[in-house]
């Protein structure tokens, strides 16, 4: 349980991975990574980086978390320490104990279950350190694989959110998914 909101973002190891807060020195990983079609192909809440100071201010807004509603951690392979994504939790709302969680990886590691092992961490952390009840995912419709394994971490899906990001003029409707802590307790 959290003594001091200091704790509340902590790094955080698997077996496979190490995830600490994104800083300044992860500038380059950030202006490559969302720049990257792949990565941003499901990623409609935010525009693609396409200049280095948008990387910079990614960096800068979550340098430091101490007391915010917000984080983001960098995933990093520790066998080749490479930085290959990133997750972390939005719009924490500390009354009512909830937070809504994102998260991106790069092309390169898709599909050898380095999400899941990472946001199974990040959940973790949310429920103890965090003492959260709920905790939310927003996925765009088209994006199954993001679908599959929010199911897979038993998420469940609640809602069509109709028309909720708008990119270029176009509309795109949005799952929204949650896992409640007592049902990880059964």
């Amino acid at each position: 349980m959290t003594t001091s909101e200091e704790n509340d973002f902590p790094p955080l190891e698997t077996e496979r991975l190490t995830l600490r807060l994104l800083a300044k020195e992860d500038t380059d990983f950030v202006f490559k990574h969302f720049g990257d079609v792949k990565v941003n192909e499901f990623l409609l809440d935010e525009s693609p980086v396409i200049e280095y100071v948008q990387a910079e201010e990614i960096v800068q807004f979550y340098a430091e978390s101490v007391g915010k509603t917000f984080n983001r951690w960098v995933i990093i392979e520790k066998s080749s320490k490479r930085l290959i994504g990133t997750c972390g939790f939005h719009k924490w709302d500390k009354r009512n104990r909830r937070s809504e969680i994102g998260y991106d990886l790069s092309p390169d590691y898709w599909r050898k279950g380095y999400m899941t092992e990472a946001l199974s961490a990040v959940i973790a952390n949310g429920f103890e350190r965090m003492r959260l009840n709920r905790i939310e995912a927003q996925v765009y419709i088209e994006n199954e694989a993001s679908v599959r394994l929010l199911q897979k971490m038993g998420f469940q899906q609640e809602a069509l959110l109709r028309d909720y990001y708008c990119v270029d003029g176009k509309f795109y409707d949005h799952y929204l998914f949650s896992l409640i802590k007592r049902d990880r307790e059964v």
